[in-house]
């Protein structure tokens, strides 16, 4: 393996080395240069306890217990009482995927040299990420300030021997795991179970997973909102690249750029721009305004992305050791604020993308759309068509918006009030990722929906794009004329699009923008 192929934790990373160290965690390394940074880090606090002043979370207590004493010959005790106590999660089980993007931030925060830990925590870290042995973490718990403390508490937990972990798809207990693949558990020193528990690293593990997931939904919608354009006998004015210069957001400008790509070559939009003939000099707001709308959650997935570029780099544990001055200071970096708004704003932004979503699905189905039947049915009347269809899309938009009461306006003091303002940050989420998959399936059902408006209409040829699209779908054997189980041709659509076959055939033929910024 070449040395550039490698994944070098505490150096800066991009988000894109973040996703390959997921992906492909053999990657995953320290150079020389880090482990002497975090041996060192070590040895300063090593000699300023051994002064025997104060120091929050090596010599005292936690939270309100700030001001006990610990002596030295308790500080690896308190170090194990601060796990096992903490490990304290409920709910659902974090997927493995979401943990083991948590375990890549929080050795790279670690072997940043300012933590104090010893090398060998972090190399067993490491050393569980490249084995696959994820610990069993709860998506309740954290309150999104002194870190992530419930769920990270749990990954401590595992690295010590205790608690669960999946391993080859199976949840097992640590102890059984480690035994049978000779591993021993460690054995923590002074400061080590705070700095593996005082970190945002579950928080920014989701949020990097809805950036990644949903650039994917926003590809899809595009399309989506293209196909629907074509059934529909929409017009392509709205998405000129003059009307966005004159606005001037950036994610207007891609959207619209993105969608006369997709629509480009389109004998469809063609056939009624001749004014005499069955021309259209304004559409409803779903479709005229996409790139208004759709521009506008670019901009916040923009935000996003911003923000998870530093935070992935950033140390987010307390109290943080600076060797070069011998100093340790206490402060607030494990407060989740910064990436609390962006991920609520990035919800909001879903939610509004299903609203748009369904508005369209509305026009495919309405009776009064003379472009097609009513409820895409081939005989209406005889036949239902497409009619229930929206109605789950309208079921699934009204549980988007029960999701949309933001986490992070909420407040509850804890630890006696010490820590008097939290960001809920760890629920927001939790939450993102919900909503993320419940306005993709709203995208889903638009493709499925445009795709027979198409098919049940005889219609001059689409863009090139769409007309791959739909002959995939063709291949499959999904468009049926009279009434049938639309269930289990969503399945299908649903199988084929979250395997990635259709944003496949997007990235084949358009030049797709990696990120949002």
């Amino acid at each position: 393996m070449a040395p550039e192929e490698f994944v070098s934790l505490g150096e800066p990373l991009s988000i894109g080395d973040f996703y390959r160290s997921s992906q492909f965690p053999e990657t995953i390394t320290l150079t020389d240069g880090t482990k002497m940074r975090i041996r060192k880090c070590r040895e300063v606090l090593d000699h300023i306890n051994s002064d025997e002043k104060p120091v929050y979370g090596v010599s005292t207590g936690f939270g309100h217990l700030e001001n006990k004493w610990i002596p030295t010959e308790k500080q690896a005790q308190l170090q194990l009482n601060l796990i096992r106590s903490h490990a304290i999660g409920t709910g659902q089980i974090v997927p493995s995927l979401i943990t083991q993007r948590a375990m890549i931030l929080l050795a790279n925060s670690l072997a940043k040299g300012h933590s104090g830990i010893e090398l060998a925590t972090v190399e067993r870290i490491i050393l569980y990420i490249q084995k696959g042995i994820i610990p069993v973490s709860y998506s309740i718990g954290s309150l999104g300030a002194s870190g992530d403390l419930a769920p990270l508490a749990h990954v401590a937990l595992s690295l010590i021997g205790e608690g669960e972990v999946e391993f080859n798809g199976v949840i097992q207990r640590t102890e059984d795991i480690l035994k049978k693949i000779g591993i021993e558990p460690l054995h923590l020193k002074a400061k080590e179970g705070l700095a593996l528990i005082n970190g945002t690293h579950f928080i920014t593990a989701y949020g990097l997973t809805l950036l990644e997931e949903g650039r994917n939904t926003l590809m899809h919608s595009m399309l989506a909102a293209s196909m629907s354009i074509e059934a529909l006998r929409a017009t392509d004015t709205p998405f000129d690249e003059r009307i966005a210069d004159v606005r001037g957001h950036p994610g207007h400008i891609i959207i619209s750029k993105l969608m006369r790509n997709m629509l480009e070559g389109s004998q469809i939009i063609a056939s009624h721009k001749d004014p005499l003939i069955d021309h259209k000099t304004q559409d409803a707001y779903a479709i005229r305004c996409i790139p208004q709308v759709l521009g506008a959650i670019w901009d916040c997935f923009s935000y996003l992305e911003r923000t998870l570029s530093i935070e992935l780099n950033a140390v987010t544990d307390n109290p943080l050791v600076f060797p070069k001055t011998e100093t340790i200071l206490s402060g607030g970096n494990f407060h989740a604020e910064p990436l609390g708004f962006p991920i609520e704003t990035v919800s909001m932004a879903l939610i509004e993308l299903a609203n748009i979503t369904e508005a369209r699905i509305a026009r495919l189905v309405s009776p009064f759309t003379p472009e097609l039947p009513a409820f895409l049915a081939n005989s209406p009347g005889l036949e239902s068509g497409y009619m229930i269809a929206h109605y789950t899309v309208a079921a699934l938009v009204n549980k988007l918006r029960g999701l949309g009461h933001p986490n992070i306006i909420d407040n509850i003091p804890v630890s006696g009030n010490q820590e008097d303002h939290v960001s809920m940050a760890m629920n927001s989420a939790v939450r993102s990722k919900e909503i993320l998959d419940l306005s993709f399936e709203c995208v889903i059902f638009e493709i499925m929906m445009a795709y027979r408006g198409l098919k049940l209409v005889e219609n001059p040829p689409s863009s090139e794009i769409i007309n791959k699209v739909v002959a995939y779908f063709d291949g499959l054997g999904v468009f049926q004329e009279d009434d049938h189980i639309i269930h289990d041709i969503l399945q299908i659509f649903k199988k084929e699009i979250e395997e990635n076959r259709i944003m496949q055939i997007l990235e084949d033929s358009l030049d797709l923008p990696l990120n949002f910024n």
